[in-house]
């Protein structure tokens, strides 16, 4: 069995939100030793999406052995969104029914709302991370998320792709048949920066939208940027959990319909 309790209802409800919005089914970890953890990549293979809510930052968190969860997310936000923000969310597990208990209640309360929801065969393929986390980049950089959500906005008036450039500055860009776009970032507006060689990259503006909807519980990210690589975009949660994404560079014989939603 396991328990694990949430304070911050508006923060776990955030983050499954966002992951939701790519991914609709995964693999829920419960490790006594990391904590919540999953990792998935969305049906077109474009973008991998990993999660760890390390034990430490969870408010109460038992767990006797490793548990992997059959999850439908868009279910299981559908439920969430039931909490209010100032509620605990607490889940635990009833493994002979196979199902995932969620319960709801404010500090105050002493019943809370309790929701079942069926586990569902996943047969998702097996992605190391650790391999992925292990890849160079030539730059990395950290700023506000709003930077990137203003470029975007600006991008998607003549496109459905963004480029982003690292070295000298952070630049993004995009041109489309009735014009063209640029934003510069100079170093001295990033948070840090670490820029070694000029790398640049074309990616979905579809997909970084949705990786910005971690905005409601975030206020920065990280990018990681190398040529022909997978851009990584980062997000520390509390102390020590993070959501991770790896997104594919658009390379020019893919056709639009890749990028679409």
């Amino acid at each position: 069995m396991f328990t694990v309790k949430i304070k911050d209802a508006k923060m776990i409800r955030g983050i499954f939100d966002a992951i939701s919005s790519i991914i609709s089914e995964t693999v829920l970890k419960v490790d006594p030793e990391i904590g919540i953890s999953m990792t998935a990549m969305d049906v077109s293979h474009i973008c991998l999406v990993s999660l760890v809510l390390h034990k430490d930052d969870l408010d109460e968190f038992q767990a006797d052995q490793l548990y992997e969860l059959g999850i439908n997310l868009e279910d299981m936000v559908k439920i969430l969104k039931r909490s209010g923000s100032n509620d605990e969310i607490t889940l635990s597990h009833d493994p002979e029914a196979k199902k995932l208990i969620i319960a709801m209640k404010p500090p105050e309360a002493k019943k809370a709302r309790r929701f079942t929801m069926s586990l569902i065969d996943y047969d998702g393929e097996e992605i190391d991370v650790n391999a992925l986390n292990n890849l160079e980049f030539d730059n990395i950089c950290t700023f506000n998320i709003g930077y990137l959500d203003e470029a975007i906005k600006d991008a998607e008036i003549f496109a459905e792709v963004l480029q982003i450039q690292a070295m000298p500055n952070l630049t993004f860009s995009t041109n489309g048949s009735i014009g063209d776009m640029e934003y510069v970032l100079e170093k001295e507006e990033l948070i840090s920066s670490d820029f070694k060689e000029q790398s640049v990259g074309v990616f979905s503006i579809a997909f970084l939208k949705n990786i910005l909807k971690m905005g409601s519980i975030a206020q920065n990210l990280t990018a990681e940027l190398r040529t022909e690589a997978p851009l990584k975009i980062n997000f520390d949660i509390l102390n020590s959990s993070h959501v991770l994404y790896f997104l594919a560079p658009r390379v020019e014989e893919d056709d639009d319909s890749m990028y679409e939603d």
